[in-house]
């Protein structure tokens, strides 16, 4: 089972446009981050979590040529708005491309994109996708998929956990129902935008307490902005935490 972070910034990405801040202007590249996607490979298919803005980058970057699925976490921007190039996937590989998420995120997909599903052809061609709404646990292609919920300020958004890894971006906060289902992870990836507290998303302090009670093996850092420098923010983290950083691999046991 292969793991790689294809992105691991907030919405504005790394560097920001016009900022002059230290961390914008590094020459450390693991402060240089795309917006925030995850590309797992396992039994055979590719899985896509979240079309980010940078996904054509992203796949050229990693030699990503077919995605078998793609699973939604929310439908804010940042997390949608490269849709478009999955049509690039669908001529590829002639065939369309199921998603997934819950019932706001595939509304709201319907309504941000609705040249997509229309129904009406078009010459340039426009991605060939499968709308699913999920509520549980649901098998793709002999794979076991694990919908989490988590809250992102008062939305209800999906992180979700494939085998003993689990994938929480955006996050605010997690039911204890959802904590229930993270139990026994190897590979934990949480969002942690900033020092500062934020209204819709876990800072540094509290993603490293919520990483203390959910205890797994190993706990990456994501979806962080332009405050947060790599090195510094790795020397503050306990031992079993790291901050991610653009093409971050990891190889798991298949479950």
């Amino acid at each position: 089972m292969k793991v790689i972070i294809l992105g691991c910034a907030t919405s504005t990405g790394v560097p920001i446009i016009g900022c002059n801040c230290p961390v914008c202007t590094s020459d450390n590249p693991k402060n240089e981050r795309t917006r925030c996607s995850l590309f797992i490979r396992l039994g055979g298919k590719n899985i896509l979590i979240d079309s980010s803005t940078d996904l054509r980058f992203q796949a050229l970057e990693h030699n990503i040529t077919r995605l078998d699925a793609v699973l939604y976490t929310h439908s804010h921007a940042d997390h949608t708005h490269g849709i478009d190039d999955l049509r690039t996937f669908n001529f590829v590989n002639n065939m369309v491309i199921p998603c997934y998420g819950n019932l706001r995120t595939i509304t709201n997909l319907k309504k941000n994109f609705g040249y997509i599903f229309d129904g009406v052809s078009s010459a340039g061609g426009k991605p060939r996708l499968e709308l699913n709404v999920v509520e549980r646990a649901f098998d793709f292609e002999g794979i076991k998929i694990i919908p989490i919920e988590i809250h992102h300020a008062r939305w209800m958004i999906l992180g979700y956990r494939i085998g003993n890894v689990a994938y929480l971006t955006d996050c605010s906060g997690i039911p204890d129902g959802s904590l229930e289902k993270l139990k026994g992870l190897e590979l934990l990836i949480l969002s942690a935008l900033r020092y500062r507290e934020h209204p819709a998303h876990f800072n540094v302090d509290q993603a490293v307490e919520m990483t203390q009670r959910i205890n797994p093996k190993l706990a990456v850092f994501t979806h962080m902005g332009h405050e947060i420098d790599y090195d510094t923010l790795l020397s503050e983290l306990p031992d079993n935490i790291v901050p991610a950083y653009d093409g971050m691999e990891f190889e798991l046991d298949e479950p």
